[in-house]
């Protein structure tokens, strides 16, 4: 004989569940989501900036390392006529501009001016001669004879490495201008 144990019964009330654990997550997540993704775009702008920044002072590293070569090619040229490089004699005044001004004078390939001078910023190493930038600086010269004065306006423009190369048109990109006037007796 078994003894049989009357079976018990579990009433078990179902409760229905509203899914305020799930809301709550989702939402949280999204907010963590949002939080990131504001994140990366503020460090990608300081990036930017940063770059921008860069490509600026090496543009105007440039500029100068140009501008000083014309003042020196100037400088040969006064002290002796044979040497360096002529500035262009043009007189300025009287509605006549400044050959720099001109953009043409720059940008056009070949350069209309022989006054227009290209200064190659290299490195030799191992691996022989390396250009550091697509485009070169540039420089050109002009000169004034008020009485027995020389001036010479000197004018160079330097550009960031992300700028491709002359091909006639205006430069894409950091580009960076310098002036100096030289007065010689």
């Amino acid at each position: 004989m078994s003894i049989l144990e009357p079976r018990q019964t579990v009433n078990v009330k179902l409760h229905a569940q509203q899914g305020v654990v799930l809301i709550v997550a989702l939402i949280m997540l999204m907010i963590l989501s949002v939080l990131a993704s504001i994140s990366i775009r503020g460090a990608s702008s300081t990036e930017q900036v940063a770059n921008q920044s860069r490509q600026q002072a090496l543009a105007r590293q440039t500029a100068e390392t140009a501008l000083r070569f014309c003042e020196q090619q100037v400088q040969l040229f006064a002290a002796n006529p044979a040497t360096g490089f002529a500035p262009e004699a043009a007189p300025v005044g009287a509605g006549t501009p400044y050959s720099w001004a001109t953009m043409a004078n720059w940008d056009t390939v070949p350069a209309p001016s022989a006054n227009l001078k290209t200064v190659a910023i290299a490195s030799s190493g191992d691996a022989g001669t390396k250009l550091y930038f697509t485009r070169q600086p540039e420089c050109m010269a002009q000169y004034l004879t008020p009485a027995d004065t020389k001036v010479f306006v000197t004018t160079a423009r330097g550009f960031g490495p992300e700028v491709g190369a002359k091909d006639g048109s205006a430069p894409n990109g950091t580009e960076v201008w310098l002036q100096s006037v030289i007065t010689m007796k």
